[in-house]
């Protein structure tokens, strides 16, 4: 919209306002200009209401395109039973009905640790570890900058091989610490092996159980327990004993009685010929020897065992009906197809379900009915004038109009009952039961999806032709309403420039008849100024009339 010249301002020195006088004679274009403002005024009404058209269809055209994804893929829910030890959802499209299935084993990744030591900074030597890693070997040195328990998990750590290392404090008997390495991934595959070539140390071993040394608790006789044999227990724990009935070592019979971290108990009965250091049997390959000496009641001590292996690396195994499959991790996705499962323990007997997801269906269609009645309401309000009131931006727009015709039309071909779906008879909006959808699922699934592709079929095709590009029907109209704004600018702007040129004229020539009526004006008052003076010199009582000039507009 072109803006209006300034008004002029000519100095009113004369007591005659030419400013009025411009302005009187440069209305009528003034005017022109105004009305012409007005339209394009008028017409960027116009577009913006076409804006809001076009905003309502494409949320119209988004819920068709639900609608008819639902048409073509009916959208499911999956759930586990109750208790499952593993959570279930959709990953595809997988199909209705409820699947059994077993978990008997849990995906694992290795996870290996060494014999006890007594401190994160016991040495264990220099030369090479090598840790290989689903078949492939890496090789890590050990020097003086880090031969010992701590140093050696930070360089494991800084080879970034697939494993990570680090120093635990079990807490067990003696020698509480120890190097233990887990495999970063789970699954068999995802094993890893270490091998060590260190001297000078004591190198940590990763394949053998150990048996710590005894820790002697509170031992006030003589003679001095000691603990070996080969530990076959699968928990790497402390074994804590104490003397009941005391004395001599195989001079007396002797009572210890002893606990396990993991709540086993027993009790080893010395005979009075016992040989000193002949082995007394624990539990789990663990053998206690006591040398000649004494051993009194209330004597305790207590000794570390270590499984080296903490965790074998597996697969996760699932069976359905008769197929069993494996998965390297325990988010299962090829068990049931389209189903993706989070194992988190095992179970003999379990259940999917997977069924239509009506709720899904009536969220779609409910957007639909909205994004809907939105369209046909919006165009209705800015088309279609009413009695005695003003009328609206594009009354009588025919394509707009066209549209709206085109989507009721439409959707009277429509069996809109199957879902859910009613129209007003006197407003024609829609209005849903998702309780009527729910009973038709149930009854006639196929019904539903044939009534969800005749909505996308019979609406599509007039949301799409309206809101094409360039060629649409709200394109074409907004590109002509363009059009008719940059022609009518063009007339402002020559009606502007003709204004402002026939108001300088104006001002110029207005200005100049201001000077000589300045002059004019002058001149009277000088030779009113000489009449008075003669008149006093003279005693003349006579009295002369001064010219005076008038000026007609």
């Amino acid at each position: 919209m072109a803006s209006s010249t300034p008004p002029v301002t000519i100095s009113n020195f004369t007591g005659i306002d030419f400013n009025q006088i411009v302005q009187a004679e440069t209305a009528a274009q003034q005017v022109q200009i105004t009305g012409l403002n007005g339209q394009v005024s008028a017409d960027n009404t116009e577009i913006s209401a076409l804006g809001q058209i076009s905003g309502a269809l494409t949320s119209l055209q988004n819920s068709l395109t639900s609608l008819n994804n639902d048409a073509t893929t009916a959208p499911v829910s999956v759930s586990a039973a109750p208790n499952a030890p593993f959570t279930a959802y959709p990953n595809g499209t997988p199909s209705p009905g409820t699947y059994t299935l077993a978990v008997s084993q849990l995906a694992a990744a290795q996870v290996s640790a060494s014999q006890g030591y007594s401190s994160d900074s016991s040495n264990v030597g220099t030369g090479t570890l090598t840790i290989t890693v689903a078949g492939n070997a890496h090789t890590i040195t050990v020097d003086s900058t880090n031969d010992t328990l701590s140093g050696l998990a930070a360089a494991i750590n800084s080879a970034g091989v697939g494993v990570t290392a680090q120093v635990v404090n079990t807490g067990l008997p003696a020698d509480p610490y120890r190097l233990e390495i887990s495999a970063n991934t789970t699954g068999a595959a995802n094993s890893f092996s270490v091998s060590l070539s260190l001297s000078g140390g004591t190198a940590p071993d990763f394949s053998n159980s150990a048996i710590g040394p005894a820790s002697m608790d509170s031992v006030s006789g003589t003679a001095t327990p000691t603990f070996g044999g080969t530990y076959t227990g699968a928990l790497s724990q402390g074994y804590h004993f104490k003397v009941v009935s005391g004395g001599t070592v195989g001079t007396d019979p002797l009572t210890i009685s002893w606990t396990s971290d993991s709540g086993e108990t027993g009790s080893i009965n010395v005979p009075s010929g016992y040989v000193a250091g002949s082995p007394l049997s624990v539990a789990g390959g663990l053998n206690l020897y006591l040398d000649s000496g004494t051993l009194n009641p209330g004597d305790s001590f207590s000794v570390a065992t270590f499984n080296p292996t903490l965790s074998v690396a597996q697969n996760a195994l699932v069976q359905v009906g008769n197929q069993v499959v494996s998965s390297s991790t325990n988010t299962v996705t090829n068990a049931i197809p389209g189903v993706s499962l989070n194992l988190t323990g095992t179970t003999a007997s379990s259940t999917v379900t997977v069924s239509q997801n009506v709720s899904a269906e009536a969220n779609d269609i409910a957007t639909f009915v909205n994004s809907f009645n939105s369209v046909t309401s919006t165009i209705s309000g800015l088309t279609q004038a009413l009695p005695n009131q003003t009328a609206p931006p594009l009354a009588n727009n025919g394509a707009m109009e066209s549209v709206l015709f085109g989507l009721q039309e439409g959707l009277g071909a429509v069996n809109l009952s199957k879902l859910g779906v009613s129209v007003d008879s006197k407003t024609g909006q829609l209005s849903f039961d998702s309780g009527q959808l729910a009973s038709n699922v149930a009854s006639d699934p196929a019904g539903v999806q044939t009534a969800l592709t005749a909505i996308y079929n019979a609406l599509n095709g007039t949301v799409s032709s309206a809101l094409t590009p360039v060629t649409g029907g709200i394109a074409a109209t907004t590109s002509s309403i363009n059009n008719q704004i940059t022609q009518l600018n063009q007339q402002i702007t020559q009606l502007q420039n003709q204004y402002n040129q026939q108001q300088l004229q104006l001002t110029d020539e207005y200005a100049l008849l201001q000077g000589l009526i300045a002059q004019y004006q002058s001149t009277e008052n000088f030779l009113a100024a000489q009449d008075g003076s003669s008149s006093n010199s003279s005693g003349s009582s006579s009295s002369s009339s001064s010219p005076s000039l008038t000026v007609n507009g």
